[in-house]
């Protein structure tokens, strides 16, 4: 991909061409996406980045922040994040799996685009790294594993991770399973 000269917010078929490409990429490393649900342009807003869902829930779209708006490597990193949350769009908070696995896949992303990696700034972000990175075939084979069985990140179980992860710490897994509030 080719990223513009010019700023993200100002250049929407080269942002809309990266969501397509982050997506797909996520296919391939997490399975495919729910192809029921819509993926609406990506937006930049103040609050931003969040996964924002339709009035009627037919779909979803990445919003990003401000910071993003003038910056191709943020863009690229809170995209990439927000990209494996519409992979199965939902209302609220997700599973610490989800966001792991999401922190993950930008600093993949990141690399794929051969732009400079950096860590997450918000600590929950970092512990839900550390989490998925100790799953065996980290980060990506074991979620993926799961997500397959229950048909969404955020659905995996205690049940279906002991299914792709036997031997695996329990109290490991009963935190990827639980509610990740990021704050």
């Amino acid at each position: 991909m080719i990223f513009s000269n010019g700023r993200p917010d100002g250049s929407p078929t080269t942002l809309w061409q990266l969501q397509k490409e982050l997506l797909h990429l996520a296919e391939n490393l997490l399975g495919p996406r729910d192809h029921s649900k819509i993926i609406y342009q990506p937006a930049f807003l103040s609050g931003g980045p969040y996964l924002w869902n339709s009035t009627n829930r037919d779909g979803a779209a990445a919003v990003l922040s401000m910071n993003a708006a003038g910056f191709w490597p943020t863009t690229v990193y809170e995209m990439a994040h927000e990209t494996v949350h519409l992979l199965n769009p939902t209302d609220g908070y997700t599973n610490w799996l989800e966001e792991g696995v999401a922190v993950a896949f930008s600093l993949h992303a990141l690399d794929h685009y051969a732009m400079d990696k950096h860590n997450p700034t918000l600590q929950a972000y970092t512990d839900a790294l550390e989490l998925v990175m100790e799953l065996p075939g980290r980060p990506f084979e074991v979620p993926r594993a799961a997500r397959s069985i229950v048909g969404a990140l955020n659905a995996v179980t205690i049940e279906s991770l002991h299914a792709v992860a036997p031997g695996h710490a329990d109290e490991k897994l009963d935190r990827l399973v639980s509610i990740c509030v990021p704050r």
